[in-house]
């Protein structure tokens, strides 16, 4: 999948949760699409995705600071609430 049809899946994806109050397109550059899902002022969801390598990272921030995520820089691999610098290898994921 390109860039920009990633970029239409989230958009899409984001506006069926009620607690997403905006989208931020910072980055539409074939292959590479960032996108910033707002949920407060202090909180919200980092998306990136590169069609050509194949990478995928969802990081959920507060106060500047990942709480929760998950990417699959070399494995797919979760980043727990609990220790969010810790490294869990699951299953591919989806946003």
């Amino acid at each position: 999948m390109n860039a920009f049809d990633y970029a239409k899946q989230i958009i899409l994806a984001c506006s069926e949760y009620n607690f997403i109050q905006g989208i931020e397109i910072q980055l539409i550059d074939e292959p590479v699409v960032k996108i910033k899902a707002v949920i407060d002022s202090v909180t919200f969801i980092s998306i990136f995705h590169n069609a050509e390598t194949q990478k995928y990272s969802f990081s959920l921030i507060k106060n500047e600071q990942r709480i929760f995520g998950a990417d699959n820089a070399k494995k797919w691999h979760l980043h727990p609430f609990e220790n969010p610098g810790y490294h869990n290898e699951i299953s591919p994921a989806s946003f």
